[in-house]
């Protein structure tokens, strides 16, 4: 437990670290953070919707089930309710991260960067990847689940194994 706790710790320290770089770096002209909103209008557009309704459907079971244990008289109405937070959080959750996205495309892309990717968007096959990148997305992160589940089990044996080594316990 305690080498699970330095892993998370790491991180934590890591993604910290990782953030403060981002947020020192120069402020996006005005120019770039209306060619990122541009951007952002058209990759957005059902996004939230759609990521909301994918996540909902893969998430919601886990969570209802998880409910259910705690309370097997959960009735009906509840669990409406209960589901109809869940939505409200990830609606929220979702829109608040997609107001800092300007910000972050106009940070790693050029005003031309970000009206050729916009061209594309436009284009048939654009459009076609803007329609299927959230079911896309869902699926890759459905897959990622289990993996770094065992990946966090066998890191933690590692490390356990190697702390053992060197006389820690």
């Amino acid at each position: 437990m305690n080498t699970v706790r330095a892993v998370l710790l790491a991180s934590a320290v890591a993604t910290s670290a990782f953030a403060g770089a981002a947020a020192q770096e120069a402020a996006p002209s005005a120019e770039a953070l209306a060619a990122a909103r541009d951007l952002v209008a058209i990759l957005s557009g059902d996004l939230i919707q759609d990521m909301l309704s994918k996540v909902n459907a893969q998430a919601w079971p886990k969570i209802e089930q998880g409910l259910r244990v705690q309370h097997p008289d959960l009735d009906a109405a509840t669990t409406a309710e209960l589901r109809a937070e869940f939505e409200n959080y990830l609606r929220r959750s979702m829109t608040e991260a997609m107001a800092d996205a300007p910000g972050i495309y106009a940070r790693h892309l050029t005003v031309q960067e970000m009206h050729d990717v916009e061209v594309f968007y436009r284009t048939p096959t654009g459009a076609k990847t803007l329609k299927v990148m959230p079911q896309i997305t869902g699926e890759v992160m459905a897959n990622m689940g289990p993996r770094i589940q065992a990946i966090m089990q066998s890191m933690n044996a590692s490390f356990a194994d190697i702390l053992k080594k060197h006389g820690y316990n």
